[in-house]
């Protein structure tokens, strides 16, 4: 049997990496080609992602796979949730997608739930209410510019975005949809009732896939620019990472039953999955989500901002003058004697960057907790807070659903933590 050689494109907030899966009909065997770092910029008091960048980055990697398997037969793009960029009329991205972190949602938080409160925003969508959710980011954008309603044509989640920009092909995954706040609880289709609260024209939003679509060939000058074969196939698969990795876990919908997932990495996401969205207030007041799976199912979950914390830590640190790898802060937080001090890392001191070491003594301070004397005990202040909200969200999911976990898998790069 012929091989087939396919590449993911896996495109997190801190890196992206290409890796490639060669099926030989029995087995699938994976490689890494290529890695590279994509950090939001800071500009103008604003922060955005650097898509060109992206670009650029995953065209090298595909260069490099080319080289190494010597034809491509097709790829797909995931990355993380809730962003997005707004296209012109003629197919131009109007401006540079805006980070999740930006702050710009701050300055509409009481104008956006005078048009739709908290609470029946979760019921409507199924969607925990968030600032750094695409209904608020949006709502933002309109607000700032009004020429959006008139000039904008379409709304794309960033990896259908990017496979816009290598295929010329506009269309939108169900699993990264299923982030922005802006989907129906119920058909879980795009919520009319809800745009037109907010202020968004419907026709920014095209037609959802569930389970997967071949969107076609890359651009001609792509693939003349990297000597790609013209039968390369752009897929739009698992757009959501978190739904990826849940996709790939080997596991029966008898086991589903009863196991928890957790998603390690700039964001921790601890959930299981469940047939449809739960919506009870019970939920709510525990601050689960639901969102979407490849297959049309549910995840019930909870977005803890997790290793964002230690990442900014060790920015900070190398902005000092002193370079610190994670595993030398691992090693020397188990080292550390414990203080059995916590912070809660979805307090919004922990939102934004920047000065994250005085942000958790001010917690710490105002909490009444003692102060780590050390960076090995600072650092093991912050992963033993997250193991503490691990446990509170593993049992606030038990009760959700009413059916007890036994087993839990992890995945993401933080579990070589």
């Amino acid at each position: 049997m012929a091989i087939t050689n396919l590449i993911a494109v896996d495109l997190g907030a801190s890196s992206g990496r290409l890796i490639s899966g060669q099926f030989d009909g029995d087995q699938i065997h994976l490689k890494e080609q290529f890695r590279f770092s994509n950090q939001p910029v800071a500009v103008n008091g604003h922060l955005y992602w650097d898509y060109l960048k992206i670009i650029q980055e995953i065209k090298y990697g595909l260069a490099i796979a080319r080289r190494d398997l010597g034809r491509i037969d097709g790829m797909s793009i995931d990355t993380w949730g809730v962003d997005y960029g707004i296209l012109s009329q003629r197919g131009e991205l109007l401006f540079a997608p805006h980070s999740y972190r930006d702050s710009r949602t701050d300055a509409v938080k009481k104008a956006f739930y005078q048009r739709i409160s908290p609470c029946k925003l979760f019921l409507a969508t199924g969607n925990q209410p968030a600032m750094i959710n695409t209904n608020v980011q949006l709502f933002a954008d309109v607000e700032r510019y009004p020429f959006l309603l008139s000039e904008g044509a379409d709304v794309l989640m960033m990896p259908n975005l990017i496979e816009y920009f290598f295929t010329g092909v506009k269309q939108t995954d169900f699993t990264i949809a299923s982030t922005s706040g802006l989907l129906d609880v119920a058909d879980r289709g795009w919520n009319d009732a809800v745009l037109q609260k907010l202020g968004m024209p419907r026709k920014w939003f095209g037609k959802l896939v569930t389970g997967g679509a071949v969107l076609g060939p890359l651009r001609p000058e792509i693939q003349a620019e990297l000597q790609l074969n013209e039968d390369m196939q752009v897929i739009n698969g698992v757009g959501h990472d978190t739904a990826a990795a849940v996709l790939a876990l080997p596991l029966t919908p008898e086991d589903w039953q009863q196991t928890a997932f957790i998603s390690c990495g700039t964001w921790s996401i601890i959930g299981r999955k469940t047939a449809k969205p739960i919506v009870s207030l019970e939920a709510e007041d525990a601050g689960l989500t639901n969102e979407g799976c490849f297959d049309g199912s549910n995840r019930l979950l909870q977005n803890v901002t997790g290793l964002w914390i230690v990442q900014e830590l060790q920015r900070e640190w190398s902005y000092q003058g002193e370079m610190v790898d994670f595993a030398k802060m691992t090693a020397e937080a188990q080292t550390a004697e414990s203080l059995h001090s916590y912070i809660d890392p979805n307090h919004p001191l922990f939102t934004g960057p920047s000065r994250m070491e005085e942000k958790i003594e001010v917690f710490l301070r105002r909490t009444g907790q003692p102060l780590p004397q050390s960076r090995g005990q600072l650092i093991r202040t912050v992963l033993e807070s997250l193991a503490m909200t691990y446990r509170q969200t593993i049992a606030n999911l038990e009760k959700a659903t009413g059916t007890p976990l036994t087993k839990i898998h992890m995945f993401g790069g933080g579990i070589q933590n």
